[in-house]
């Protein structure tokens, strides 16, 4: 007879209120148990005897009282991708008193050595991580993957029917350290590790080549040692190792362990009271990481006393079933792989940082210390400890959008459209169109993490910026690039909870322009190779841009912005804006446009809250124009932009506020019947064509 709470390690079976998930007959899950109920059957029942030494094994090991556990919850799934079973997890979330979750997940390993008993289901198989992330065993590791990422053809994937000789698509960081002998041209300043003499200090770098190591860090909210104008010259005599944040300590060891003498680390090589120096450095970051040899990321601490390393213990459970069968298994805290923004703050702080965001896509390799293990990403892969890298938790398996590949995969399929390798047409413009809508979906991850100083918004992001325009040749526009710039200016705001910044910081038709975290339609929601599209929707364009500019604030064209301005040209429809008296299921207020004597109202979707008082102030009633921009062929979604004017002293101005979706798959969220959202597109087609001009 099978348990009525493991199942008996087997599958799913119609037990009680056990009961299948989705479709995988295979799958298992039983919810809630309380944990006394869970020792109970532990006594009768070895299964769960199992489980059970291991859950209080691994509790233990983290220093997790036993009394604390409420109750647990079991999870036997088959993760599937592409309609195949690609593996299997195993879990036990522990509900804790404080109402934490504590998430222990259990394997064997690949070997005769650790067996499994027959009649139980399939039990995952992985990889035991190091002891520890600071030990020799973990460096040797890391010390592997940097060999297999120098290796020529690492990653080299020849589509059938090209020359590899034209087409070495090896990783570009091993190109790029190739073509340089193994070594890059200095940064103005670096901090000499003193590998030999023991003396660490600043020093300048004099267009000197010679190999160094970048450090990616959290802040945190205690100072750290910093370079000031008046502590310049005592930093370029010595710098105590006492005085370095354990942060900054063990990354100076790290530094020496790997044979390297020198490492850049911004609070000391940049002058953190010099805004003429802080302006010239930010500019040359993106060639600063990018020529580092490697990055070290402080991934698990958010400040500077959570240093680098992290111990990583599992616990083993082994014997002999009742039937005379020995299995063996090891049990650990459940090693997360979600870098997504939602799950940044508590699993990897650093990663939840804007600025570290840039950092991550110009390194051309990141060596991250995480709180379970050491993991690793280059331009073409990413390696993790335990092997399973690249893919969400126990729920279904998809490939997780991996922001670096895709950045490294954009600017890559763009060269190839450079260098003559693809000539064809079609190829260049599906490169075109792939390169923007992956900076698109850079900008989507990128608004969803936290600044400490809003006026950052752009230059945070400039070196990646830069790295963009290099290979498409095209004007950026705070945060936009002009040969997409139709398909840029459709960002959407979700959160219109948050006022508009009372400075001005960007042209109101740039995401920068507001705090919160906007999306793209057609942004990658996930990544995988052989899935994703570089050809762009079929559409009718009804807006044309006559004339947009940008001034840069500084020396640093892709950083703050002075002033900006957009002229454009297409049918313009003025509406009165309608606040309904319902929330959306978010909570949101519900906003919408209506042209005067009809009943015609489709929803909008504004890019701040327009009831705060101020010059960014827009009450219900006011007219507001519907600009028209472009419509969906095969969906029929026609999108406009909603602008309200401005009078000024040279006539009107516009200023964008939200923006229109008129969408027949919609009809319902809206409230409007089919006619009635035939009568506003028919509104639309009537629409007057204009020349406006946005600031």
């Amino acid at each position: 007879m099978l348990c009525p709470l493991c199942n008996s390690l087997k599958g799913v079976g119609q037990l009680h209120d056990v009961r299948p998930i989705r479709s995988a007959s295979r799958k298992f899950q039983h919810k809630d148990i309380p944990w006394l109920k869970f020792l109970q059957s532990s006594k009768t029942c070895y299964c769960c005897n199992i489980l059970k030494e291991g859950v209080e094994g691994c509790l233990q090991q983290h220093q997790i009282q036993l009394d604390r556990v409420i109750q647990v919850s079991l999870y036997f799934l088959y993760p599937s991708w592409k309609d195949e079973i690609n593996d299997c997890d195993k879990v036990i979330s522990c509900e804790l008193s404080d109402g934490s979750h504590f998430a222990i997940e259990f394997f064997t390993l690949e070997d005769d050595w650790y067996p499994c008993p027959n009649g139980w289901d399939y039990i995952p198989i992985s990889k035991r991580t190091t002891a520890d992330t600071g030990t020799e065993e973990a460096f040797q590791k890391a010390r592997s993957w940097l060999k297999d990422c120098d290796d020529e053809y690492h990653g080299c994937v020849v589509p059938e029917g090209e020359d590899p000789e034209e087409l070495q698509s090896y990783c570009a960081a091993s190109r790029h350290r190739q073509a340089l002998g193994l070594s890059a041209k200095w940064p103005t300043r670096l901090v000499n590790v003193g590998r030999h003499d023991g003396k660490i200090k600043l020093v300048e770098g004099n267009n000197q080549t010679l190999k160094y190591l970048c450090l990616s860090h959290c802040w945190g909210g205690q100072q750290i040692i910093t370079t000031t104008r008046s502590t310049l010259t005592d930093r370029m005599q010595e710098i105590r190792i006492e005085e370095l944040s354990k942060t900054f300590a063990e990354a100076v060891g790290i530094t020496r362990c790997f044979e390297i003498d020198y490492i850049w680390i911004d609070s000391l090589c940049i002058i953190q009271d010099d805004q003429a120096d802080w302006e010239l450095e930010s500019a040359q970051m993106a060639s600063i990481y990018h020529d580092a040899y490697f990055t070290i990321a402080a991934t698990k601490s958010s400040n500077g006393d959570g240093g680098l390393f992290a111990s990583t213990p599992d616990f083993e459970v082994s014997g002999t079933t009742p039937a005379g069968e020995d299995y063996y298994l090891i049990f650990r805290k459940r090693i997360e792989h979600n870098l997504s923004v939602d799950n940044t703050v508590a699993q990897f702080p650093l990663m939840a940082r804007a600025w570290v965001y840039q950092e991550r896509m110009l390194s051309s390799r990141v060596l991250h210390f995480g709180y379970h293990e050491l993991f690793f990403e280059c331009s073409n892969d990413a390696y993790c400890e335990c092997g399973n890298i690249g893919f969400l938790g126990y729920t279904d398996n998809i490939p997780l959008p991996n922001p670096k590949t895709m950045y490294s995969s954009a600017l890559e399929s763009y060269s190839l459209t450079s260098n003559g390798v693809r000539s064809n047409r079609a190829w260049v413009e599906s490169a075109r169109y792939y390169i923007a809508r992956v900076w698109r979906s850079l900008i989507m991850f990128y608004t969803g993490l936290h600044l400490t100083v809003a006026d950052d918004r752009l230059a945070a992001l400039g070196g990646v910026a830069r790295k963009f325009a290099e290979k498409r040749e095209s004007p950026y526009l705070a945060g936009l690039f002009k040969d997409s710039l139709l398909d840029d200016l459709l960002w959407i705001s979700f959160n219109c909870k948050q006022p508009r910044l009372p400075q001005w910081r960007a042209p109101s038709w740039s995401w920068a322009s507001i705090e919160t975290h906007i999306n793209y339609e057609d942004g990658l929601v996930y990544y995988d190779d052989d899935t994703y599209t570089e050809t762009r929707d079929e559409r009718v364009e009804f807006a044309s841009v006559e004339h947009c500019t940008c001034t840069p604030a500084s020396v640093d064209d892709f950083g703050r912005v002075k002033s900006a301005s957009l002229r454009i040209t297409s049918q313009i429809l003025p509406v009165i804006l309608l606040l309904r008296p319902d929330l959306d299921r978010q909570q949101r207020p519900n906003y919408c446009v209506f042209i005067n004597d009809s009943d015609v109202a489709p929803r909008i979707w504004p890019d701040y809250d327009l009831s705060q008082d101020g010059p960014y102030q827009v009450l219900p009633g006011a007219t507001v124009y519907c600009l028209r921009m472009i419509r969906h062929v095969e969906d029929k979604v026609d999108k406009s932009l909603v602008l309200r004017a401005l009078e000024s002293e040279t006539g009107k101005l516009f200023e964008r506020i939200g923006v229109l979706h008129l969408d027949p798959r919609t009809t319902q969220i809206d409230g409007l019947e089919p006619d009635a959202r035939d009568k506003f597109g028919m509104a639309l087609d009537n629409a007057k064509v204009e020349t406006v001009d946005m600031i």
